[in-house]
C-alpha cells in the first residue's frame, strides 16, 4: 500500500465522500437523483451511528476518502452451534482509483481483522474469480423452483396458520434464530436486515404455530404481476421459508397451493438439495429439455463464499462435530493463493472426534485453500473434488475413507443478504 494511503474506520463526518463511491459502484436499480441521495444519505447516517454488528471502514489516500467496505459480525451456525463469522459487505472503490490494488488492501485488511474474532471470512461476491484469486471457497448451491402454484403438495390441515403482521417480527426473528440454531450455515440476522423487515409493508407472511403456541415456521412472500395486460395474472415471489420440520414446511406449502387462483405460478427457492422431492411433477414452467432426455427442474445459483483463515484453528473450534467411529490421520497441503505459499495443516480422526497432530498422516490431500475451505464449510464432497481433479490424493482408498469421514448431512445455504 502506497504511505500516503491508510485504512481506518468511517463515520458521518464523510457521508458525503461515502455516498459518491457507493452509489458510483452499485448504481443498479438506483435513479441516482436527490431523492435517491438523501434516502441513502439517511441510512447511512442511520446505520453508522446505531449498528453495533457493522463497522464501516474506509481507505483514505491523505485525507481523501478511496474505498469503502462494511464488516458484519455474524453469528454462523457450523455443525449444529453457533460460532462468530466476519461478513464482507458493500466493498467499493472510487472510480478514479480502480486497477491500483484498492481493492486487495482492503480485502487483506478484512482479513486481519477476521483473524480477531473468528475462523471464517465469508462474502457475497461480485466477482467470483476475483475472490477466488485471493483464496476464498465457492459455497453451496440455492436453487429456485419456477413453478405452476398447483405443482406444491396439498395439506388438508391449515388450521395451525395464521396471517402475521408487522407487530408479529419479534416472534418472527425468534423463529429464524431457532431456524438458524438448528442449520448448518445458517446466519442469525444483523441490525441492518431487521431494521427493513420492521418497515417492510409489503411482504405477506403466514406463519405456523404448533400446540404450544410457539411459531415453528413462517413463509415470506410478494405477488406480483406476470402479465402486463391481465391483471389476473400473479406470481407468488417466497423470500423466505422457514420450518422446524417438514410438517410445519408442507403445511406452509399447502397454504400457498391454495393461492393458485390468486398467483397462477410461484417462484420458491430452497437450499435443501433433495426439495423436488417434494414435487409430484418435479419439472419447471421453462418446458426447458437438457439432453439426455432431463427436464429442467429448477435454476441454481452460487452465494456465500467461505475462506477457513485458520485450518487448524477451525478443527479445534468445531471439536464438538461427530464423525464415525473410523481412525484416520489425513494431511492437507494446500496453496494460500493470497500469500503465495504453500502450507499444510495434519488433522487426527480418532474415536469420533477430529482434532490438530502432528502426527504422520495415512492420506495426504493436495489442494488449494479456498478449496480446502470449502470443503471444511461441507460445500462439496471429497470424492467429488478427487473425481474432478480439483484436488488430488496420494493414497485413493484412504481418501475414500476420508470422504465418508467428512460426510455431513447438510450443505451450508443461508438466506442473508449483505
Amino acid at each position: 500500500m502506497k504511505k500516503n494511503r491508510q485504512i481506518r474506520p468511517v463515520g458521518p463526518d464523510y457521508v458525503e465522500e461515502y455516498l459518491e463511491i457507493y452509489l458510483n459502484a452499485y448504481p443498479a436499480f438506483k435513479s441516482l437523483d436527490e431523492e435517491c441521495r438523501q434516502h441513502y444519505r439517511e441510512k447511512t447516517l442511520l446505520d453508522m451511528t446505531t449498528d453495533k454488528e457493522v463497522d464501516f471502514v474506509g481507505m483514505f489516500e491523505g485525507d481523501k476518502l478511496i474505498a469503502l467496505m462494511k464488516l458484519v459480525n455474524f453469528q454462523i451456525n457450523l455443525y449444529g452451534q453457533m460460532q462468530p463469522a466476519v461478513g464482507l459487505m458493500s466493498l467499493a472503490v472510487h472510480p478514479l482509483y480502480k486497477k491500483q490494488g484498492v481493492a486487495l488492501a482492503m480485502v487483506r485488511y478484512y482479513e486481519d481483522y477476521t483473524r480477531d474474532k473468528s475462523d471464517v471470512a465469508i462474502l457475497l461476491p461480485f466477482n467470483m474469480g476475483f475472490y477466488r484469486k485471493m483464496g476464498y471457497g465457492l459455497g453451496a448451491k440455492m436453487d429456485e423452483y419456477h413453478l405452476a402454484t398447483d405443482q406444491l403438495p396439498k395439506c388438508s390441515d391449515l388450521s395451525p396458520l395464521r396471517l402475521l403482521q408487522l407487530d408479529d417480527i419479534d416472534e418472527v426473528l425468534a423463529c429464524h434464530e431457532a431456524f438458524a440454531r438448528d442449520n448448518h450455515g445458517m446466519l442469525i440476522k444483523f441490525e441492518e436486515e431487521i431494521r427493513e423487515m420492521r418497515g417492510d409493508y409489503s411482504t405477506l407472511r403466514v406463519g405456523y404455530y404448533d400446540n404450544k403456541g410457539q411459531l415453528a415456521g413462517y413463509v415470506a412472500y410478494r405477488v406480483e404481476e406476470a402479465s402486463d395486460t391481465n391483471y389476473t395474472l400473479n406470481e407468488i415471489v417466497v423470500d423466505e421459508l422457514i420450518y422446524r420440520d417438514g410438517k410445519v414446511l408442507r403445511t406452509l406449502l399447502g397454504f400457498l397451493r391454495n393461492q393458485a387462483d390468486l398467483a397462477q405460478s410461484i417462484a420458491i427457492r430452497s437450499g435443501e438439495e433433495d426439495f423436488y422431492h417434494l414435487l409430484d411433477n418435479a419439472a419447471d414452467l421453462s418446458g426447458n429439455y437438457i439432453p439426455f432426455g432431463y427436464l429442467q427442474t429448477n435454476t441454481s445459483a452460487m452465494g456465500n463464499m467461505y475462506k477457513i483463515l485458520d485450518p487448524a484453528r477451525f478443527v479445534e473450534n468445531t471439536s464438538y462435530r461427530t464423525f464415525p467411529k473410523l481412525d484416520l490421520t489425513a494431511r492437507f497441503r494446500y496453496t494460500d493463493e493470497l500469500a503465495d505459499r504453500k502450507k499444510s495443516v495434519t488433522i487426527s480422526f480418532k474415536d469420533g472426534t477430529w482434532t490438530p497432530t502432528d502426527e504422520h498422516p495415512d492420506v495426504t490431500i493436495t489442494c488449494r485453500q479456498g478449496d480446502l475451505s470449502s470443503l471444511l464449510m461441507n460445500c462439496g464432497r471429497l470424492g467429488s473434488f478427487l473425481r474432478l481433479g480439483i484436488m488430488e490424493a496420494d493414497d485413493p482408498q484412504r481418501a475414500a475413507d476420508l470422504d465418508l469421514l467428512l460426510y455431513y448431512s447438510q450443505k451450508p445455504f443461508s438466506n442473508s443478504d449483505f
